[in-house]
């Protein structure tokens, strides 16, 4: 091809028909302006391919990390609200000041509990390596960045604000008032208690239900928390789904 040009050029010269080559050189510089065109074009187009398919797997990943995380936060609402159960058991009892049974030491260790925050992110963290401008959708990709930074971020605040009352707070308290039951490897939660020094030194024990009366609030809202994040992280899954049949 280069041969043939050059043998047009050499022919217009040797005529010495400087208009027609004119012309024939401002042919050959669109052509060339052309290809280079056509070139990158084909150049954005197969990096726009590799991106679709980059962002696709990352959306696969987010969705199956945020069903994952769907499953502990139901896992965890129903701890808390297990505990909510054990701490309204409890109340009952002092409250009314029945008689101590031993089938309270399992509500009086379970009031102490908490879940962690756990959850996969792996996907997001992919996302935010590679560009969260892989995510063409402005509103899916806010949707993602307000799920992690946002709905996730309040749940780790509880469950963190929970740790610390639960260090500085409660356990001194629980062992000053509760001996806790001896455990052996693999025993079942359900299986654990603990037996009051003094009952009576629990009923009335006003920060022993100031403590506890704060705990249940803190739990309930831990269970609202993680409601809302389910119902985002099902919106969110439907919002992945629909953008990566459209591509």
């Amino acid at each position: 091809m280069i041969k043939f040009f050059r043998k047009i050029r050499q022919q217009l010269l040797s005529q010495n028909n400087v208009s027609k080559y004119l012309l024939y050189a401002i042919g050959e510089i669109v052509l060339v302006v052309i290809g280079i065109l056509i070139a990158l074009q084909i150049n954005n187009w197969n990096e726009n391919k590799k991106d679709i398919a980059k962002s696709s797997d990352i959306l696969l990943e987010i969705k199956e990390n945020i069903q994952f995380n769907n499953l502990r936060f139901e896992a965890d609402i129903k701890e808390e609200r297990s505990v909510i159960n054990s701490i309204d058991i409890v109340f009952e009892n002092i409250n009314e000041y029945k008689v101590y049974n031993d089938s309270l030491d399992f509500h009086f260790i379970n009031t102490t509990y908490y879940p962690t925050a756990s959850r996969k992110s792996s996907g997001y963290e992919t996302l935010k390596s590679q560009g969260v401008e892989l995510i063409k959708s402005n509103k899916l990709r806010q949707g993602i960045i307000d799920l992690y930074e946002k709905t996730y971020n309040e749940i780790s605040d509880v469950a963190r604000e929970s740790g610390v009352i639960h260090d500085i707070n409660i356990i001194p308290l629980f062992t000053e008032l509760f001996l806790t039951h001896p455990s052996i490897p693999n025993q079942p939660f359900e299986k654990m208690g603990a037996t009051p020094f003094d009952y009576d030194k629990v009923v009335h024990s006003q920060r022993f239900r100031g403590i506890l009366s704060f705990w249940r609030h803190s739990r309930t809202v831990a269970i609202q928390l993680r409601q809302n994040a389910i119902s985002e992280n099902n919106e969110l899954v439907d919002a992945i789904i629909k953008e990566i049949e459209e591509k």
